[in-house]
């Protein structure tokens, strides 16, 4: 009973890696749910086998389950946001050199300055079709400020933590 919500978050991630790998162009959200699913899947049938076989009755049975589950649930929500974060991350380094320079920046200028043409593409993409960004006369400006609120509040964490504000400040 005990091992059902980590048996089901191993197979959370197993399952959402193999998707991504199986289809690295697809959508990260689209493996983050086939994962979950699969995850929820194996926790609802260990904790239902062991209590089944368990000898344990209808009513510790089924709160062991409901436990169980809400314990999945908890560590699947820290999973989803430890990938979400990497999949954000550079859409709000990006969000975050236009602030820099003065809150507009030519898109040239802002994929030359990264290695990897496509990485930057697909990222600028996703936040001009997000609202994050809006494109004007070839220039890129700040749309929407949802993921600079987050920067900021990850900013604060960083100096409450660590005592630097932002990478550059000589944080490792």
């Amino acid at each position: 009973m005990v091992l059902a919500p980590i048996v089901g978050l191993a197979v959370y991630c197993i399952s959402q890696i193999a998707v991504t790998r199986r289809d690295p162009r697809g959508s990260p959200y689209r493996s983050l749910r086939v994962g979950f699913v699969c995850g929820f899947g194996a926790v609802l049938a260990v904790a239902g086998w062991a209590s089944w076989y368990g000898g344990m009755g209808m009513r510790d049975g089924t709160a062991y389950v409901v436990l169980d589950t809400l314990t999945y649930l908890a560590l699947a929500f820290g999973y989803f946001n430890f990938v979400n974060l990497t999949i954000a991350s550079l859409r709000i380094r990006l969000l975050e050199e236009i602030q820099q320079a003065g809150g507009a920046l030519e898109r040239a200028r802002l994929v030359e300055k990264y290695d990897s043409r496509e990485v930057v593409r697909v990222r600028v993409e996703r936040l001009l079709r997000g609202g994050h960004l809006v494109e004007r006369d070839g220039r890129l400006l700040r749309g929407r400020a949802v993921f600079l609120v987050v920067a900021r509040i990850f900013d604060w964490l960083r100096w409450a933590i660590i005592g630097s504000r932002s990478p550059e400040d000589g944080a490792t």
